[in-house]
């Protein structure tokens, strides 16, 4: 691994657990510069108090959409950082936005949880 690459990594290490992201359910590495992520995008907490099931779901769904936002962009602009290339199996980005990849068992449910798509390595 380069010097550089080190770097980077430990500074990813860094921001993931600052951004309360679960770091055992996504594999990560960086090579020449480039980060690669895969596996499951998920936060360790998230907090969003409503009466209705759905509201609360929709909410949190929000809250997941800016935190990946906002750490896709801390990553890119680490020091030394050439390209973020993300392989999730729960999130997808389409057109610059990114959008959960839901099976419409989830949605129908109001996010009751379904882990039929999620590889089995990341569990």
């Amino acid at each position: 691994m380069l010097k550089e690459d080190f770097f980077i990594h430990s500074s990813v290490r860094r921001i993931l657990v600052r951004s309360n992201i679960d770091s055992t359910k996504i594999e990560f590495g960086t090579v020449r510069g480039v980060v690669y992520f895969r596996g499951l995008f998920q936060l360790t907490r998230v907090y969003v108090y409503d009466d209705d099931e759905l509201n609360r779901y929709l909410k949190s769904q929000d809250f997941i959409r800016k935190t990946l936002t906002s750490f896709e962009k801390k990553v890119r602009e680490l020091p030394g950082v050439k390209d973020v290339v993300f392989q999730l199996v729960n999130w997808n980005k389409e057109k610059g936005q990114w959008r959960p990849m839901e099976s419409k068992k989830k949605v129908q449910g109001y996010g009751q949880e379904d882990d039929s798509n999620v590889s089995k390595d990341f569990e």
